[in-house]
């Protein structure tokens, strides 16, 4: 079987139902205003469909739309939630595309009645196709049954991968050796007893597969429950002992029918960088024509409350461990003290709990009060990362790109693990994965396994993604 494939396809269908919709909703809404004209619909509104079947399918896309979501109670009101948020998004978008087209008005009437009959539908349609592909597959005689061997760290997260999407795998239980886990349930899914029981719980059930996900169990329990399954005539699959390395690192191959299991090497290599690079240069370029009167207004703004240059520049490290010349705005006092700074950080690498502070129920990672920062204009221009607008020049000189991970200054990159130096198979970023993903409340392990998995998965999409959503983080989200 293969999962992940399965999984896309199942969301391909629910991206061609929505496509329908909208569509649908489209024409609907001009009969809603023209009525007399059915079915007519002139040119100057069926050349529009492409664009809103475009931006629409790129703002689902966002919001989640095309991702699976646990399964807890209130599922339905989350995906309410977020048709929402899309639809006012997506809306607010085409509304904005349209103010540069003045060859021909749209009515609000039609733009207020694409936007109901579209929700309407995008949220009725989605249920019923939801809770129909739940019906076929619990009807069907080969919906695959799986019982998870583990459950522990990795059997857990492998449950909820396979309940995070509607596929035709059902888990019907999961084994565990500790005593307080007998007799339970994680997401619904049973404990059926520990794994000296494995051959009575076969004997009960019907499985189909079953996946071993015992890391760290010892050669003779892999070699029997293997021999276990090959008796029954069950699929299996095991997680690797390497499992418990940085798991974003590992890569399975095959040659010639051998498997190749090794590390997983940097994607943003040849061509790929080429297209990187190339939007690099296009967009920073762009960004500093149009934010020129903003950083002029803020260079002032520094002089007049803080003694000193409005920049400075600052030794960060990059890629292959090369320094350069960081620019940034100053929001601190002139000539502050680093040790601060290096004190924290050695922390936050060493030791994450070290260097947590609490806001409300939210655990966060920095400097709480940090005496250096310059009064009122230093907060603000923090807080919305205004202070790395400066680095768009970095980005056009080659030192950095727009997305990667953060560069680093020089005593912190030496306490840096063997595997936090991963990070530099690339140009540095202004904005990155981890940033848009949770900030300064994913500790600093999180943000490199980030980096490290943004790095060996790279995507032109994943960039234009990153770079869309930094705004909303910075506006909308707790910066920190």
């Amino acid at each position: 079987m293969n999962i992940v494939r399965s999984i896309r396809h199942y969301y391909y269908g629910l991206l061609i139902i929505d496509l329908l919709v909208w569509v649908f909703a489209f024409v609907c809404s001009y009969w809603i205003r023209h009525f007399n004209e059915f079915p007519n619909i002139p040119q100057n509104y069926l050349i529009v469909i492409p664009y809103v079947l475009i931006v629409y399918a790129f703002v689902f896309r966002y919001f989640g739309l095309y991702r699976g979501e646990p399964k807890r109670t209130g599922q339905f009101f989350y995906q309410f939630f977020q048709l929402v948020k899309a639809q006012f998004v997506g809306l607010g978008i085409l509304l904005a595309l349209s103010f540069f087209y003045r060859g021909f008005s749209y009515s609000r009437i039609m733009v207020v009645s694409f936007f109901t009959v579209a929700f309407c539908l995008n949220l009725l349609v989605r249920h019923i196709y939801q809770l129909a592909v739940k019906e076929v597959l619990k009807s069907i005689r080969w919906q695959h049954r799986i019982l998870i061997v583990g459950g522990g760290e990795v059997g857990k997260k492998l449950i909820e991968e396979l309940l995070n999407h509607t596929t035709e795998y059902r888990v019907i239980g999961f084994l565990d050796d500790e005593d307080s886990l007998q007799h339970t349930f994680y997401y619904d899914v049973p404990c059926l007893g520990k794994v000296s029981d494995l051959k009575g719980i076969v004997d009960r059930n019907k499985i189909d597969e079953m996946i071993i996900s015992f890391p760290s169990a010892s050669y003779s329990l892999y070699r029997d429950i293997i021999k276990l399954c090959t008796e029954t005539d069950i699929k299996y699959r095991f997680v690797p002992k390497m499992f418990n390395m940085v798991v974003q690192d590992i890569s399975v191959d095959t040659l010639d029918g051998i498997p190749l299991i090794g590390i997983k090497g940097n994607n943003l290599t040849g061509f790929n960088y080429v297209i990187k690079r190339t939007l690099d240069i296009i967009v920073s370029s762009l960004l500093i024509i149009i934010f020129a009167p903003l950083m002029i207004v803020v260079a002032v703004l520094i002089k007049i409350f803080s003694p000193g240059p409005a920049l400075y520049t600052q030794e960060r490290i990059g890629y292959n461990k090369q320094a350069f010349k960081f620019y940034k705005f100053r929001s601190m006092h002139y000539n502050s003290d680093a040790s601060i700074h290096e004190e924290y950080i050695k922390k936050w690498i060493d030791s994450n709990k070290e260097a947590e502070i609490k806001d409300g129920n939210t655990t966060v990672h920095k400097i709480a009060n940090d005496p250096r920062i310059i009064p009122f204009i230093g907060k603000i221009i923090r807080k919305y990362s205004i202070d790395e607008l400066t680095q768009l020049f970095n980005v056009l000189k080659g030192d950095m790109s727009l997305v990667g991970p953060r560069p680093c200054l020089r005593y912190e990159m030496e306490e840096y693990k063997t595997w936090h130096k991963a990070r530099f198979d690339a140009l540095p970023g202004i904005t990155g994965l981890w940033q848009v993903s949770g900030r300064n409340r994913l500790s600093f392990d999180d943000m490199v396994r980030m980096d490290i998995s943004y790095l060996q998965n790279w995507s032109l999409e994943k960039d234009l993604y990153i770079m869309l959503k930094t705004p909303f983080v910075v506006l909308f989200d707790k910066a920190y």
